[in-house]
């Protein structure tokens, strides 16, 4: 089973599409303890639904929360990157320490860092997308959540992701 690290971005978007709950069921989704701190913690205040679906996930083991310690390679990489915020800083260091598969962000600045360094990532339209692909998801669900997705994503970003998506029809 592949591991995975989100960002807060990453979270919010897979959460609020209706697909993170089958990408806790596919993947070993690991959440650093300062996303916990941005989405759960400061979402209980303004979005108390998200908070709760989010500790639900973790009481049942599904978000697993990690401290992320330092890392060599990661704080050579976030030297160079003074742009990104808590959240995007402890995916990276917790990628690098619980050696991870990807990183889950939609985040551009983090995008450029981790393209750069080619650190493996997915979008949450990539990550909707491979969902499908692997019959994990419905045509159905897969175009309701690509509809949720297409506000919080660039228009062509929706656009490729559902030609893609018509493709496997």
């Amino acid at each position: 089973m592949y591991k995975v690290v989100f960002d807060s971005d990453g979270l919010l978007k897979a959460y609020k599409a209706g697909f993170l709950q089958e990408v806790t069921k596919t993947y070993t989704c690991l959440l650093p303890h300062e996303v916990y701190q941005e989405t759960v913690l400061a979402a209980s205040r303004v979005h108390p639904e998200e908070a709760t679906a989010f500790e639900d996930l973790i009481r049942a083991g599904r978000l697993l929360r990690r401290a992320a310690t330092r890392a060599s390679r990661a704080d050579r990489l976030l030297a160079m990157s003074a742009a990104l915020g808590s959240g995007e800083r402890g995916a990276l260091r917790l990628f690098y320490k619980e050696h991870a598969d990807f990183v889950v962000t939609d985040d551009r600045a983090f995008l450029t860092l981790l393209a750069r360094h080619r650190i493996p990532f997915l979008t949450p339209s990539e990550m909707l997308f491979g969902l499908r692909k692997a019959n994990l998801l419905s045509r159905e669900e897969a175009e309701g959540a690509a509809e949720r997705l297409r506000p919080l994503i660039r228009r062509e970003v929706y656009r490729d992701l559902k030609e893609r998506l018509e493709g496997l029809s």
